[in-house]
Order: structure tokens, then C-alpha cells, then sequence
């Protein structure tokens, strides 16, 4: 681990924060396993988070796992997973990733 290393996002963490609030929780949960997986079938980690049947049994992400190009969508107030984040994209169920595969295009043609 790198001194400067820290959990990029944890999805239980997030949920904890959604306790009184099972419906919100559901939705969260999906949204963030969707950008695990998103990230996983688009190169952007070094590490593995879904199993063999396509689950998702790594629920958190440090900053070291992720590569330059997925911190290129992930870094910064703005990015493109806060924005997709916050769209109701993600809320949707499956969530709606075209904000993320777009900014994804433009980051690989730089």
C-alpha cells in the first residue's frame, strides 16, 4: 500500500449512511456496484471485484487500484463518476451508464 493511498469509494460505507432509508439504500447499492463493474469491463482497475458469475464480492476501491485512465473519469469534484453519480442515469434500474462510456471515448482519444 502507498502512503497516499485511500478507499476511492466502499459501498458499504455508502450504505451505512442510507440505513434508515431502504429504498434509497437498494438504489444506491446498485448505482455503485454498476460503476464496479463498469470499471472492471473497461480495463480501469488492477484488481479484480466481481466473481466468476459476474457479482460483485469486492465492494470497496483504494485509489491504487484503479489506472491512470480510470482516474482520469474518477478525480476531481467534477468528474464524470461524481456527474454520473449524481444523474438519474444511475438511479435507474439497470442504471443508464452512457454518461460514463462517453467520457470514457474522449478520455482514450487524448
Amino acid at each position: 500500500m502507498q502512503i497516499n493511498d485511500y478507499t476511492m469509494w466502499s459501498i458499504d460505507d455508502m450504505l451505512s449512511y442510507y440505513s434508515s432509508y431502504p429504498d434509497l439504500m437498494k438504489s444506491v447499492n446498485t448505482s455503485y456496484e454498476a460503476l464496479f463493474l463498469f470499471f472492471e469491463r473497461n480495463g480501469l482497475l488492477t484488481c479484480q471485484v466481481s466473481n466468476f458469475q459476474g457479482k460483485v464480492v469486492k465492494r470497496f476501491i483504494k485509489a491504487s487500484e484503479i489506472t491512470e485512465t480510470g482516474l482520469l473519469l474518477a478525480k476531481g469534484s467534477n468528474s464524470a463518476v461524481d456527474r454520473w453519480l449524481k444523474s438519474k442515469g444511475s438511479s435507474k434500474t439497470p442504471p443508464d451508464m452512457r454518461i460514463l462510456e462517453k467520457e470514457l471515448n474522449k478520455v482514450k482519444t487524448l
